[in-house]
């Protein structure tokens, strides 16, 4: 879906690019089963083609399913080995599977994720030397590879990563992107306008990612700790996992292949070429956090929110930021009553909810930040939208957010301690501590369902693990049942109608 309230993009000396035909092996990136689109193509015959329908497009991936379909995207997420995109184009290029997504870098990237300006450059980095003639996704790439959220301005050459921004005033206006002296088709440099000199702030998470088989940097054997650097040779040989000259190819049968824990080294082919991959076991996505979890949807997504009020300054506080897909925290939606206020988001329909993800405002100051402390969630049926009751006895408790709020990047993950109860109604309130502030704000709000999920999200299934089995049986009757074998399950039993019985097994 297009959005229309992100800060606008001004390329400078960004002539239109001739279209040329996409390099296959150079540009494939992976198989994905979560995609966000600015447009959509219902019928293409090559991932030429789908690149062509995206031109014009200010993100520069795209994204085929199902041998046809075409996505221009602008992000991605739940990453899964490339055998399960399947299903080829007409042209016989891979185009996706009936549930994923074959992602491919169309064009150059001409935009960036920029989080804010601020006066100084951030501090507690690790840092990587680029080459001359580096670009800004060069270091994107590092950073993401290295598992961080951030990263700034390069400073003669130097690619800095970190987590945690310091809290202060972070200055956002419309982002400005140069091109690159030795790269016409690249950009070096983005900035807010009227705040080149300052240091620009980008995340990683959203809008980035990378294959895996190929690293930025050099895999040297007796390498020195936080040493990053590309080197032609590595003269004590590579670390486990890792050959070539530079130590840079991913070697799956050295060391697992330097995969996280959890994770298997593969070798796929794809469109006839080969791509070492880092997978997560079946019934499983990487994210974007190199973690293993089990694929979800994010039923929130472009639901209606409500709220008991709405502060509104600018056009960067509106109602419908709080489900929109955007996780910039300078487009939140903002409460501000004495009353105990809530903001909320309506499903549509019940559902037993797993956990929910919660993306904080950007906070120049710690008591900014303290707003969210041990924020409050909450499930219930049915909600007057109107009403300006309290509602929190009126209302069934999911759980409680961290007890320090986390700034913007981040999300703050709560588990529900009760995945029986039937919602539609989602609730975010301040805890007791705070209520008397009656005013906070969200960037993003996420709302999962429960299900097999013994993974990072579901801290009773650490121990045990599951798998799941399903089993349907088809009675003369109309009656069916569904079975899923797990080790540690409990059964939710819900009438639906006099002649139809449903039998869900749910994980605590």
């Amino acid at each position: 879906m297009p959005v229309t309230h992100l800060i606008p993009i001004i390329f400078i000396n960004l002539s239109s690019v001739v279209h040329a035909a996409i390099d296959l092996k150079e540009s494939y990136i992976g198989c994905y089963r979560n995609i966000s689109s600015t447009k959509t193509v219902a019928s293409v015959v090559s991932v030429d083609e789908c690149s062509q329908e995206c031109k014009l497009e200010i993100n520069n991936m795209i994204a085929l399913k199902n041998g046809e379909n075409c996505n221009c995207i602008e992000r991605l997420d739940s990453a899964v080995a490339s055998s399960q995109c399947d299903v080829p184009c007409d042209n016989k290029d891979a185009c996706g599977g009936s549930d994923s997504y074959s992602v491919y870098k169309s064009k150059p990237r001409v935009m960036h994720d920029a989080y804010a300006g601020f006066l100084y450059r951030q501090a507690g980095y690790i840092l990587v030397i680029l080459p001359k003639n580096y670009t800004l996704e060069m270091c994107a790439h590092f950073c993401f590879e290295t598992n961080h959220t951030f990263f700034q301005t390069i400073k003669v050459n130097n690619c800095s990563c970190f987590e945690n921004p310091k809290l202060g005033v972070g200055l956002v206006k419309n982002q400005l992107c140069e091109k690159c002296n030795h790269f016409q088709n690249e950009v070096c440099n983005c900035y807010f306008e009227t705040y080149q000199l300052m240091n620009t702030i980008f995340t990683t998470r959203f809008q980035y990612d990378f294959q895996r088989g190929v690293s930025t940097y050099s895999h040297c054997r007796n390498r020195n700790k936080g040493n990053y650097e590309i080197t032609a040779n590595c003269p004590d040989g590579c670390d486990p996992g890792w050959r070539g000259d530079s130590c840079r190819e991913r070697d799956c049968s050295s060391g697992g292949g330097d995969c996280p824990v959890g994770m298997e080294c593969i070798e796929s082919t794809v469109n006839g070429n080969k791509y070492v991959e880092c997978v997560c076991p079946p019934g499983k996505v990487r994210n974007k956090w190199y973690q293993c979890e089990v694929f979800r949807k994010n039923i929130a997504l472009n639901k209606p929110p409500y709220y008991s009020s709405h502060r509104s300054v600018n056009e960067r506080m509106l109602p419908s930021f709080l489900t929109d897909g955007i996780y910039s925290g300078y487009f939140v939606s903002h409460i501000s009553d004495s009353m105990p206020a809530w903001m909320a988001v309506d499903l549509l329909s019940l559902h037993c909810i797993g956990y929910i993800r919660a993306y904080n405002r950007v906070s120049s100051t710690e008591d900014m930040l303290s707003q969210m402390d041990k924020f409050v969630v909450r499930l219930n049926e049915t909600l007057n939208t109107t009403s300006q009751d309290d509602i929190r006895n009126q209302t069934n408790l999911c759980g409680y957010g961290p007890e320090n709020a986390l700034q913007d990047g981040y999300p703050m993950i709560v588990l529900c301690k009760n995945s029986s109860l039937f919602s539609q109604f989602v609730i975010i309130q301040q805890s007791d501590e705070k209520m008397h502030q009656g005013v906070t704000s969200l960037a993003e709000l996420e709302v999962f369902e429960v299900g097999c999920g013994c993974d990072i999200f579901n801290e009773e299934c650490e121990k045990p693990k599951c798998t799941e089995v399903i089993e349907m049986v088809q009675p003369s009757s109309d009656v069916k049942i569904l079975l899923l074998s797990l080790e540690h399950f409990r059964e939710i039993l819900l009438k639906l109608h006099p002649n139809h019985l449903s039998i869900r097994t749910r994980l605590y």
